[in-house]
């Protein structure tokens, strides 16, 4: 079983990040950070804004730090525990106006446009105007979602996945 030590803060710097008495916990198979992460430490899909594991800085509460894998929950829970986190906090921004004030965007805004729009609010028989606001949006497949890795006879691992990008597993 596998269990993930996150962020405690909204927002700030990890100044040290202390694994060595999860990984000595008897029963874990393994603790692993972002440095375990061979290759891209990104999972972001269409937008890439979301590594894995924090390296450095912390955006959001609960943001995976550290993968403690042990036998059981209970082991994989209390390694977790025993991991220590030095950090410093900074401020946090919950609003997007001040974001956008501050340059802090999580990627550049995208324009997209199609035809002449100043033609086309002439043609209009009746125009709205006002502001329409929605929070931040996330693509929803209804198939569910799991994967299934083993180690094979030859030394390889098979990975079994349910998905609409393979490319992404």
């Amino acid at each position: 079983m596998q269990r993930i030590f996150s962020s405690p803060v909204a927002h700030g710097d990890i100044t040290r990040l202390d694994i060595t008495a999860a990984e000595r916990t008897e029963g874990i198979h393994g603790t692993f950070t972002t440095e375990d992460i061979p290759g891209e430490n990104q999972i972001g899909n269409i937008i890439p804004d979301e590594p894995l594991l924090a390296t450095g800085e912390v955006v959001y509460v609960g943001q995976p730090i550290a993968i403690v894998v042990g036998e059981s929950a209970g082991i994989a829970r209390a390694a977790m525990r025993a991991i220590t986190m030095e950090y410093r906090e900074r401020p946090a921004i919950f609003d997007p106006r001040e974001a956008h004030a501050q340059g802090q965007l999580i990627a550049p805004p995208v324009t997209s446009s199609l035809g002449n729009l100043d033609e086309a609010w002439k043609k209009c028989h009746m125009v709205v105007e006002g502001t329409a606001e929605s929070g931040g949006q996330e693509h929803l497949y209804l198939e569910t979602q799991g994967t299934l890795a083993y180690p094979t006879e030859n030394g390889r691992l098979k990975v079994v996945s349910g998905t609409q990008a393979p490319s992404t597993v």
